[in-house]
């Protein structure tokens, strides 16, 4: 790109560079006597190791303290910052400042991130907004640009069409290290130009991929194309059958899907190739985060499961680093960024975490030199969520889906299509998909079975890809209730119980992200689930993230789209018998 023209497009998408992330620790430091991690080499060994302006300078026995804050870290891992390597951080429902916040002190010091979700809503202006809030972030924020905007041609979004020529004004950035997960696999199949201009935009990155659904015929067409990876594998077999191929393998771990235990446990009995494997969380919730960590919980799992550090380092830190081509991460040795990670032997407990050679957290709380809250202006966002005033006889199942119901599979983001009796249909909640981008006033209703609401209803604006609005609940008034309100907020999460709002979680940014800070966030999803559960929602399930699924017609069996019960796996909607 010449000049000229990286000036319009930096005058176009204003860039700011003001988080933790872009400044340098100035303090010297001497971590001493710990366990320290090659995650290259696979090696461990007792060690100390200096830092020196945000840099690891020198790793080795019995070095000098020479002006250096000491660190004991005997009967300690010293290991590399942790990286996520597919997430959409506007999962977490905050923006990625305080997403940062959230994950830093669980050992997350760098992300790679999909926001496919606000593409989908707001197109080229909400991904430049995501870009310039990322840079606020005290963690490293790196982007595949989205490749499926729309998800599908079968329900409707807010931004249309986000075509290569759209994504080229950003291609060039340097945070932006690859295309975002490509779904569209019948269009790679027909090597559809739309998606393949996509592709050779990014020849020289990383195309990620997402084979939920797919056949597997489409397999050997999807990596020829270019495709490298996948995180949608929820079982040994499909994991098997993709790096057969020779496909690296993200091992996700998120609210809603839960794979990391089947994926490892298969990885560690066939002695798989661990330099095909990184871990990831895909969709996480903070609430989640809080209880149970980030990529941190899988690291644990993986100890557990007798992977040694060095090889839990590799698929934590180094390969993620390796594939986007990120230099000088990912590792301790001398040249490499100080993202740095001090963990007992088991990673129950994250006693330090280095960010650039600043310490971050300690005892898995974020260092209050860290916090960004002060640094972040007051945000204002025009209101995404428009449709007209609903009311209870707009929640009733047609005619034409009285005896088929959706499914939902505890721990999976899978759903599966049923038939019902009459009988059965009489005490199923029901699920109904809102069209929300003002464009035209879709709304499809359909059974639900496995969600288990009962005198209420849940509704969010939070739903895959398009964002619509999702509601599931057990009579049309709630549901009307919950789903005004959500006009109101501009988008949320909502919960409504005998004609009135019970509990709800403003989102004004897109209808996808609170401006709160994530504690405060964290606190108020925390409560809301517990609501909901104590509503009758499957204890199994998580409620929200579960429920934002249900209108993602990218994985199988069926989902309610704005327009219509769709079959995944027929590429069909149901017209019944």
């Amino acid at each position: 790109m010449n000049d000229n023209n990286r000036t319009q497009k930096e005058s176009q998408y204003p860039l700011r560079r003001n988080g933790l992330s872009a400044k340098i620790g100035t303090e010297k430091w001497l971590l001493k006597n710990g366990t320290v991690i090659d995650s290259e080499n696979l090696t461990a060994r007792q060690a100390d190791v200096r830092i020196e302006n945000g840099m690891i300078t020198e790793t080795g026995e019995g070095l000098s303290a020479d002006g250096c804050t000491v660190m004991d870290c005997t009967g300690r891992v010293i290991t590399a910052g942790f990286i996520d390597s597919h997430v959409h951080v506007e999962s977490s429902m905050v923006l990625p400042a305080a997403f940062g916040e959230a994950v830093l002190p669980h050992g997350t010091t760098a992300i790679i991130a999909d926001p496919h979700e606000i593409v989908n809503v707001a197109g080229a202006d909400g991904l430049a907004e995501f870009l310039n809030e990322a840079c606020e972030a005290p963690i490293d924020i790196f982007v595949c640009i989205p490749s499926s905007v729309p998800a599908t041609p079968y329900d409707t979004n807010g931004a249309g069409k986000f075509t290569a020529a759209d994504m080229a004004r950003f291609a060039d950035r340097d945070e932006i290290v690859g295309l975002g997960e490509v779904m569209c696999y019948y269009d790679i199949a027909g090597r559809n130009p739309e998606i393949m201009d996509k592709i050779a935009l990014f020849a020289d990155k990383t195309i990620d991929g997402h084979t939920a659904g797919m056949p597997s015929e489409l397999l050997d067409n999807y990596i020829q194309a270019g495709v490298q990876n996948d995180h949608e594998c929820s079982d040994p077999e499909s994991m098997m059958q993709r790096y057969d191929k020779g496909m690296n393998i993200y091992i996700r771990e998120g609210s809603a899907a839960r794979n990391a235990m089947a994926l490892l446990t298969c990885a560690a009995e066939r002695g798989l190739d661990i330099s095909h494997l990184a871990f990831c969380t895909d969709d996480k919730h903070l609430a989640t985060i809080a209880q149970e960590g980030h990529i941190s919980y899988i690291v644990r799992m993986a100890r557990r499961l007798g992977f040694g550090w060095g090889e839990t380092a590799r698929m934590a830190s180094y390969n993620p680093c390796r594939y986007y081509r990120l230099e000088k991460r990912g590792n301790i040795r001398p040249g490499y960024i100080a993202d740095i990670v001090v963990t007992d032997d088991a990673c129950e407990h994250i006693f330090h975490v280095f960010k650039n050679g600043i310490l971050a957290a300690t005892d898995s709380k974020l260092s209050p030199t860290v916090r960004q809250a002060d640094m972040r202006s007051i945000r204002s966002f025009a209101n995404t969520v428009k449709f007209r005033e609903l009311s209870a006889d707009d929640f009733i199942v047609p005619e034409k889906l009285r005896n088929t119901a959706m499914e939902l599979v505890d721990g999976q983001l899978l759903t599966r299509k049923i038939t019902v009796t009459d009988d059965e249909a009489e005490q199923l909640p029901l699920l109904a998909t809102v069209e929300r981008h003002g464009k035209n006033g879709n709304l499809s209703v359909c059974l639900l079975k496995g969600y288990g609401i009962r005198n209420g209803a849940v509704a969010t604006s939070v739903s895959h890809d398009s964002h619509n609005v999702v509601c599931a609940g057990d009579n049309g008034t709630d549901m009307a209730v919950a789903c005004n309100r959500l006009r109101q907020l501009g988008g949320g999460y909502v919960i409504a119980s005998g004609g009135k709002v019970t509990g709800e979680l403003p989102l004004p940014a897109y209808g996808l992200m609170a401006a709160e800070d994530a504690q405060t966030t964290s606190e108020a999803i925390d409560r809301l689930e517990k609501i909901a559960h104590g509503m009758g929602v499957n204890p199994n399930i998580d409620a929200f993230t579960t429920l934002s699924f249900t209108a993602l017609p990218v994985i199988p069996a069926l989902r309610l789209l704005d327009t219509g019960l769709f079959d995944v796996e027929k590429g069909t909607f149901i017209t019944g018998e």
